[in-house]
């Protein structure tokens, strides 16, 4: 008993030194990481504050806690430091319209690769999100000719078949006094053109979001989930990942939010089995681009199930919310500014005059230059991402004025600063359609980066143009279903939080309307 008693006690010691090792080993750790962080980094020489340089916890305090606040404090450095600020210690931000196309360049004058920002959300055998340079172009060129402008022209039957399938729906609600969110309504359009492109013939009548009663609302309601949790997620990689071992029971008490996230991935895998198990032929015109995908891979582990599933994830949650939310925003200031609504109806009373019997193509609609300055000015004040995408030269320095920045690092400029920036749009903060008609600023234009540019621009530019502006036209046209703002003001659209995706004030119902 007396040696059971000892050895117990020596196990117990054991235990208590290995503990207090790892501590003292994860202090040195900490401390050794800030000293190279302030001193050693290739950042090291670039202005900004000390604490921003030495932890990356202070952009999680603004972006967690105070949810999506961490880009006014970027924009604070700059007015406090200057065009180029150190705000991570892993990121440069430059506040430069005019370098711009320095950091997001075309692939034949320098090679981009993407850090590793976004790992925490599970997506890294995405196009979008992977690093290296010539992997990313290898993931990106299958599904290139699906979002061409000859892509989407070929896709314009689809586009209006769900506009007018929305809008047949918002007629059923006419004199029912039920509320509707535009950004679900649309949502669920744009949830099922995406389907359409992803799946092919396997997306079959009757199962899309605008056949749901409910308009898909859980399928919105989890991509909006999985966007508020990004500071989480990156700041806690672990936590996605781990989800596929938690019983449902359990995960719905402890982290419900994670319910829907696991419930994201299960549904994007159920839709790559969908396309994969449907017979295509490689030259079949009507191929979808999850089989494209498949047939083009070159390797077993790129057309991996897993590897795939990822792919959809983000081609179908990006191919939701953006489109979704920017025709809402646009919708809002057209419904709440009779000025704005008469002139856009107006200018859409011979265009779409004979729909749906006659649909005008997308190539027509760019030509209406009073519905173009309506989707730019929403562009421009809904933004698409607010914050700096990182980009990354792998192999040759930057040189920006006086700084040269190393290869390897992260630099990034900020949609939000471009947007907002006084010199080129006059009272920035006020959406005024009329400032893109007539005599226009080519700084404007240049200026106007929602999809981003370069390399690595949004693959879906086209799409969402084409997307916008027939549902626009549809719904603002001469005899279209009469809709009216229900309890909502510009607080319900004006975006103030950054989660990558901008949100409006997190307490919102969004834009909501009824049918008269």
């Amino acid at each position: 008993m007396f040696l059971i008693s000892e050895l117990g006690l020596a196990g117990t010691g054991l235990a208590t030194t290995a503990m207090l090792v790892i501590i003292v080993a994860s202090i040195l750790n900490f401390i050794w990481l800030v000293i190279y962080r302030l001193y050693f980094s290739p950042l090291a020489k670039f202005p900004g504050p000390r604490l921003v340089a030495a932890t990356s916890w202070v952009e999680f305090y603004h972006n967690y806690w105070r949810r999506g606040q961490y880009i006014y404090e970027v924009e604070k450095m700059h007015d406090k430091y200057g065009p180029i600020v150190r705000a991570s210690p892993t990121l440069l931000s430059i506040r430069d319209r005019d370098f711009y196309s320095e950091v997001y360049v075309i692939g034949n004058k320098r090679k981009t690769n993407r850090d590793n920002t976004f790992e925490g959300l599970d997506f890294d055998g995405s196009h979008i999100l992977t690093i290296d340079h010539d992997l990313h172009r290898l993931r990106r060129k299958p599904m290139e000719p699906f979002f061409s402008r000859l892509g989407v022209t070929r896709l314009q039957s689809a586009i209006a078949a769900a506009a007018l399938q929305l809008e047949s729906r918002l007629r059923e609600l006419k004199g029912t006094n039920t509320v509707l969110s535009l950004e679900l309504a649309f949502s669920a359009f744009s949830s099922d053109v995406i389907r359409k492109i992803c799946l092919g013939s396997s997306a079959q009548p009757g199962e899309g979001f605008l056949d749901a009663p409910d308009w898909g609302v859980d399928w919105y309601n989890t991509v909006v989930t999985l966007s508020l949790s990004i500071p989480l997620l990156t700041a806690f990689p672990w936590i996605v990942k781990s989800l596929t071992y938690v019983p449902d029971g359990i995960l719905q008490r402890c982290f419900p939010d994670g319910t829907m996230l696991k419930s994201f991935k299960a549904k994007t895998r159920e839709q790559i089995r969908k396309a994969l198990n449907g017979v295509q032929e490689k030259d079949d015109k009507e191929i979808s681009l999850f089989h494209r995908l498949d047939l083009d891979a070159t390797s077993e582990s790129e057309r991996s199930e897993d590897r795939l599933a990822k792919e959809a994830q983000t081609l179908l949650a990006g191919g939701t919310i953006s489109v979704a939310h920017t025709i809402a925003f646009a919708a809002y200031y057209v419904l709440s500014r009779p000025a704005i609504h008469q002139k856009l109806t107006d200018e859409l009373r011979d265009p779409m005059s004979e729909w749906p019997e006659k649909v005008p193509t997308w190539a027509d609609l760019e030509k209406l230059p009073y519905l173009q300055a309506v989707i730019k000015e929403a562009l421009r004040l809904s933004y698409g991402v607010m914050r700096p995408l990182p980009r990354v030269s792998p192999d040759e320095p930057i040189q920006y004025k006086d700084w040269t920045i190393p290869a390897g690092v992260s630099v990034g400029i900020a949609p939000y600063f471009l947007h907002n920036d006084p010199e080129i749009y006059p009272n920035p903060k006020k959406f005024l359609p009329e400032r893109w008609l007539g005599d226009v600023n080519p700084e404007m234009h240049k200026s106007l980066v929602s999809f981003a540019r370069g390399s690595r621009n949004c693959l879906g530019i086209n799409l969402a143009y084409a997307e916008i502006s027939l549902l626009l036209a549809a719904i603002f046209r001469p005899n279209a279903p009469k809709l009216e703002l229900f309890e909502t003001d510009d607080s319900d659209v004006v975006r103030i939080h950054d989660y990558q995706i901008p949100f409006p004030r997190l307490e919102s119902h969004g834009v909501r309307v009824m049918v008269s």
